[in-house]
């Protein structure tokens, strides 16, 4: 699956950035498979704090225990990111744009299998030329990704993709099978993960410490990390009791430019 960044790039080529920091990694220190991750889902009362920072800064240091349960995913029936994405463009500096990205999950049949149905929309603003001038429509650029799953086996069933630029409903596409080859495998989607939930690969725990994202600051996430299977590495912040990561982090090579890097920065779920 692809995520739509009509107009993006163009904007990578022609603006002098802001520079960003990255995240430091503290040594692994014990593993779990994920498959032995359970979940529990209660509900975080408080008012959330905003954050200060676009990505963490702050070295976690590892402990030598692993938490006895620790919900990375569990059920959830929608989740809202602020994806944050950095790169250097050819022209120099370091870019940043975000996307706000909701993700709603259901369950159905597709052609008579049943199925989970994730509606996965992508909305960012839509940078375009016009004679000499560039200009920046607000939430100009929509992309709904519907796609199915077996119930059962996990297995891509199918699917479309519909952009709307402007307002401007374009016709929906099918999502080729070859796009949807498991999230284990490397960066992919707009949620960055296809489909939103477990991978199939073992995580590292780190210890806990602060997160801010703009559901709330955290004070003790514990962090997680492991790689896709084209060994891009890949770090998750989770909080008992939410039933998604308050967090998750990688370097992006798939994007455009030098040492990408995306954020994913949790918003709401219910």
């Amino acid at each position: 699956m692809k995520v739509s960044l009509v107009g993006i790039m163009t904007m990578v080529l022609v603006v002098t950035a802001t520079v960003f920091a990255g995240c430091t990694n503290s040594a692994p220190s014990s593993s779990i498979p994920i498959s032995q991750v359970t979940a529990s889902v209660t509900t975080i009362v408080g008012t959330p704090t905003l954050p200060t920072t676009r990505q963490p800064s702050a070295t976690i240091t590892a402990e030598t225990t692993t938490p006895a349960a620790v919900t990375v995913f569990g059920a959830y029936n929608w989740a809202e990111y602020r994806n944050n994405m950095t790169t250097t463009p050819p022209a120099g500096g370091r870019y940043q744009w975000e996307a706000d990205v909701k993700i709603e999950r259901t369950t159905g049949t597709y052609d008579g299998t049943p199925a989970v149905h994730y509606k996965i929309t992508n909305t960012e603003d839509y940078s375009e030329w016009i004679g000499n001038t560039l200009t920046t429509t607000k939430n100009g650029a929509i992309t709904v990704f519907d796609t199915y799953y077996d119930a059962s086996t996990n297995t891509f069933l199918g699917g479309t993709e519909t952009d709307t630029i402007k307002g401007v409903v374009n016709p929906a596409t099918d999502i080729p099978v070859t796009d949807m080859l498991g999230e284990e495998n490397h960066p992919s989607g707009a949620l960055g993960i296809s489909p939103f939930g477990e991978m199939n690969t073992s995580l590292t725990y780190n210890g806990t410490g602060s997160v801010t994202v703009p559901a709330g600051t955290y004070m003790d996430a514990q962090r997680y990390t492991g790689n896709f299977h084209d060994g891009t590495p890949i770090m998750f912040w989770v909080v008992s009791g939410i039933p998604v990561p308050v967090q998750y982090q990688f370097p992006n090579k798939y994007l455009v430019g030098e040492d990408p890097f995306q954020s994913y920065e949790l918003k709401g779920w219910g």
